[in-house]
């Protein structure tokens, strides 16, 4: 390549990245903009979307991590804004995990239910209409929790009282429904929470699947179960502890019941709506009696950290495939690593570099193996040519040529069966961890979680590929099986464009890393080809 073509590439290069910062400070200046207003419309209660000429009203709670929209009829959670991720890479809109409109229905909700319905109207349920005393309600910088009551009367005199408590850098929300029962006779009380979507699957990136929605809840029998949407199938169960949730690649809505017992029941209605949802044993409270449920919410991403606080095996949602049991150790080190760094992209060749540092006795042993098999290749052709008519002698002969040389090909292939579960566990790890998704790396890279937009880093680990097929496999003949072999290349390149960035940036680091190591084996083995 001559000094003109080189200093076009600069150029060309150097262009990319320029437009790259101009257009990220453009957005970065609308996006404020947008940020802006936003913040004065829930700040000014003249100009909340709720009507006060309805009988209900929807308010809006404000913390660090979450804007929630809370529909007083009931109390239902309609929409959640997650504060700290946005809907697209170098969008200026939030992403709404739940979401409440003629077309689309994603909420939640978490009330007391009596048997023959504490609030009938012509054997119809309704939901309380509580009273509140603000519409908005906002974490204060000064403060570490918010909560905020509702309040309910019915007609006999009986009070119930939900409250939402969340805390500063949580997505975890506390509900506490309080019933006093004021009445002259008992009443039986049941809790009850209730998650519900339409039906509404994603068909983006379809190669890796990573839009897929699925129902999952814990029992007392099974750590945990998925039902995927796609499946028209009814479920109800008792248990005494568990969970239920929708999940979605990267986030979550789960609600976790603080009772002894409950039924937990998934249905699908008219082929478009699914619910999950779970209703306690019957409690009684007595006249003049007060009784508390509790319930915990989650709403936002999948936290394996937190997860295991607050909840036995919510931790499973998180889907790390077959080999989950060395993802959790290995993402552990993942996230120590990033902590030093402060890089998602440099974490990934780090710890790509270190598992390969592990398995390299392993890896090593493989190459010499295979080595030693290619130089008694001659060998073995000349076997074949003698024993050709006979295949048995020959398969004999050639088992005895590998005795003689002390070589055992299945060795071989045990140091392969043995490196996989270790990269599957990595690779499963960047496809399904939070913490890359819209992670810049350097230069063009603004999402570790989405495909090169230029195509660059596809090429790169095209060369990578072609390189390592030249030291293994050498020919002097241009036969067609050559032809096939250096044509594989194009066509990974064409297939990993539609993964994600992080993913490539570990194939191509572990890929320089084996033509490294094989190169060093080969000049051991072949050094007529140095």
């Amino acid at each position: 390549m001559n000094i003109k073509n080189k200093l076009l590439i600069l150029i060309l290069f150097l262009f990319v990245i320029t437009l790259g910062i101009f257009k990220k400070k453009e957005n970065i200046k609308n996006c404020l903009n947008i940020n802006q207003n936003e913040n004065i419309i829930n700040y000014n209660y003249d100009n909340i979307i709720n009507n006060r000429n309805k009988s209900y009203k929807k308010i809006i709670i404000k913390t660090d991590l979450l804007n929630l929209t809370i529909n007083t009829n009931g109390g239902i959670i309609e929409e959640a804004k997650l504060l700290k991720y946005k809907e697209k890479i170098n969008s200026c809109e939030y992403l709404k995990l739940l979401k409440t409109n003629n077309s689309f229905i994603y909420q939640i909700k978490n009330n007391i239910i009596k048997k023959n319905f504490l609030f009938k109207n012509k054997n119809k349920i309704i939901n309380p209409n509580f009273k509140i005393e603000k519409d908005n309600y906002i974490l204060k910088n000064n403060e570490n929790f918010i909560s905020i009551p509702m309040y309910y009367k019915d007609n006999n005199g009986n009070i119930i009282i939900k409250t939402f408590i969340l805390k500063r850098n949580s997505y975890e929300i506390k509900i506490l429904n309080t019933f006093i029962n004021n009445s002259k006779f008992p009443i039986k009380l049941n809790d009850f929470g209730q998650i519900k979507q339409t039906i509404n699957l994603s068909n983006d990136n379809i190669l890796i699947n990573n839009n897929s929605k699925e129902i999952a809840f814990s029992t007392d029998k099974e750590k945990i179960k998925k039902i995927s949407f796609k499946n028209d199938i009814k479920y109800n169960v008792d248990t005494k502890t568990g969970w239920i949730a929708m999940l979605q690649k990267y986030f979550i809505t789960s609600l976790i019941p603080n009772n002894k017992k409950n039924i937990l029941n998934f249905k699908k209605i008219n082929n478009n709506l699914n619910i999950i949802s779970y209703q306690s044993n019957s409690n009684i409270i007595k006249p003049y009696n007060i009784k508390n449920f509790k319930t915990s919410l989650w709403i936002g991403p999948k936290l394996q950290d937190e997860f295991i606080k607050i909840s036995p095996y919510l931790n499973l949602t998180i889907n790390y495939g077959f080999f989950g049991f060395l993802s959790h150790p290995i993402f552990k080190i993942l996230k120590f690593i990033n902590k030093i760094i402060g890089n998602w992209g440099f974490s990934i060749i780090l710890i790509t570099l270190l598992l390969r540092l592990i398995i390299y006795p392993i890896t090593n042993f493989q190459y010499i193996y295979a080595n030693k098999i290619n130089l008694l290749n001659p060998k073995i052709k000349k076997i074949k040519e003698i024993y050709k008519n006979n295949k048995l002698l020959m398969n004999k002969e050639i088992f005895k040529l590998y005795k003689n040389e002390k070589i055992n090909p299945l060795l071989g292939l045990l140091s392969v069966i043995i490196q996989i579960p270790i990269f599957l566990s990595l690779y499963n790890i960047l496809i399904e961890s939070i913490e890359l998704r819209h992670s810049k790396f350097i230069f063009w890279i603004n999402d570790l979680s989405s495909k090169d937009p230029y195509f660059i880093l596809p090429i790169i680990l095209s060369i990578t590929i072609y390189y390592i097929q030249k030291i293994s496999y050498k020919s002097k003949k241009n036969t067609f099986q050559e032809k096939i072999i250096n044509f594989l290349p194009l066509l990974f390149s064409i297939f990993f464009y539609y993964f994600p960035s992080g993913i490539i940036i570990y194939y191509i680091i572990n890929n320089i890393f084996i033509i490294f190591q094989q190169k060093k084996i080969y000049k051991k083995f072949f050094k007529k080809y140095k």
